[in-house]
């Protein structure tokens, strides 16, 4: 005889698996805090690649005014204003990664837990179905 309910869960389980299951599994394996520092590391090291090739850019968009007026540049000014538009960038971007990954750890955590209930009725709906055929099994004889 077939369970509907157990059907129903277990397609509800390979869904998951298949949608979100292997994502999710890999951010359980971090606690929250080293999750996030991971991702804001990263994110640190791509606004500062970013932030030099952008340089570079203007560099070389710029290089007949800064070969033309090389003597008369301030260039601590320079690099003050530089290192203030580096800097503003970082903590935009790291402000916006480190609250955009708190809240996907979360959700994927709560995902999981949804997860592990549905897994904890199949089995309970297995063992119910295991003790029914034993049942069946002593009277049978």
């Amino acid at each position: 005889m077939v369970n509907n309910e157990k059907v129903r869960l277990m397609t509800r389980l390979a869904i998951y698996e298949n949608k979100n299951g292997q994502e999710d599994m890999e951010v359980a394996n971090y606690f929250r805090s080293d999750f996030i520092r991971h991702e804001v590391l990263k994110t640190i090291v791509a606004v500062t690649f970013g932030s030099l090739i952008l340089l570079a850019m203007v560099v070389a968009y710029k290089l007949d005014f800064l070969l033309d007026n090389a003597l008369d540049l301030n260039y601590l000014l320079l690099g003050k204003w530089i290192l203030a538009v580096y800097l503003t960038l970082l903590v935009v971007f790291v402000a916006i990664t480190w609250i955009g990954y708190r809240i996907y750890y979360q959700r994927s955590h709560q995902r999981l837990n949804r997860y592990y209930r549905m897994l904890t009725k199949v089995r309970k709906i297995e063992e119910k179905e295991d003790r029914q055929n034993d049942m069946i099994e002593e009277w049978g004889e």
